[in-house]
């Protein structure tokens, strides 16, 4: 009589789990289009196939050139502009990830089957899902939901595939403005839980008020005031993502009327800070 054998197996856990797309285009951009910018709670993907981009995400402004791409986290401010006399020709996919595994940058470079890779699940989109408004994903078609998952776990492959490569320098821009907008959000992040005026932060990094008001325009398409009550919801968020009430976040990042903090909260991330709680899981 043979003896019997268990096997335990090895438990291999998902290190990238996408839940939800919201929208997927690729899309051609002329010579001298600019995107202000925004925030929004879910991940985004963007990958230069031809052309250059410049890009802000959060502090930083950095050129993105064929063959690259940015992963934007969920409430990093992030905004892009045509470079170096191109056109650039881009794909956009944002969804929402219930696991992302940390890294550093999420800047990385995909492979050439990568980027084709890309073109071709952008090429089979509106043959699995139902697209609105040429971009934003709202459904599953009847009949689909095997050609949907596949879907999703190439593109989660894709994104596996850029946590296996090393970290590759990306060209910062270094004129005086980007100078400028890194030193004001530094400073910014440094004194997210007080309460300041522009003329209050143009002393801190010696500048005029004219120059961050430029450099905000430039670069982050909205004022410094709005862009700072954005980074304190930004934070906020992560408070409450740690255990905080809302009084208690909303006070952390020098909010002293809960009713406007709310306000302010439901404005940038479209709903209240009840709602959202309630809605959303934080890693």
């Amino acid at each position: 009589m043979k003896n019997s054998v268990t096997l335990k197996g090895c438990v291999v856990e998902k290190c990238i789990r996408i839940s939800s797309l919201f929208s997927a285009f690729r899309q051609v951009f002329g010579k001298d289009y600019y995107f202000s910018g925004e925030t929004h709670d879910f991940w985004e993907l963007v990958c230069v196939v031809e052309g250059a981009i410049g890009v802000t995400a959060g502090e930083d402004v950095f050129l993105l050139e064929t063959g690259q791409a940015v992963l934007h986290r969920p409430m990093e401010f992030h905004s892009f502009w045509s470079e170096k006399d191109t056109c650039p020709d881009i794909i956009v996919v944002t969804f929402a990830g219930d696991i992302m595994p940390a890294m550093k940058e999420w800047r990385f470079r995909p492979g050439k089957k990568d980027v084709e890779e890309l073109c071709a699940l952008l090429s089979c989109l509106s043959r699995i899902f139902q697209i609105e408004q040429r971009i934003l994903v709202e459904k599953v078609l009847p009949g689909r939901e095997a050609e949907a998952h596949l879907f999703v776990s190439r593109l989660e492959n894709i994104l596996l595939a850029a946590c296996t490569r090393e970290e590759e320098d990306f060209t910062r821009i270094r004129s005086a403005g980007a100078e400028n907008y890194r030193t004001v959000v530094r400073v910014l992040e440094e004194h997210v839980a007080q309460r300041l005026t522009v003329s209050e932060v143009a002393r801190m990094c010696s500048m005029s008020e004219s120059a961050i008001k430029k450099t905000f325009t430039r670069y982050a398409g909205i004022g410094m005031m709005a862009y700072f009550n954005q980074m304190k919801i930004r934070r906020a968020v992560k408070l409450m993502g740690e255990g905080m009430s809302v009084g208690q976040a909303a006070a952390a990042v020098g909010f002293t009327d809960q009713n406007y903090f709310s306000t302010v909260f439901k404005r940038t991330t479209g709903m209240s800070p009840r709602a959202y709680l309630s809605g959303r899981e934080y890693t």
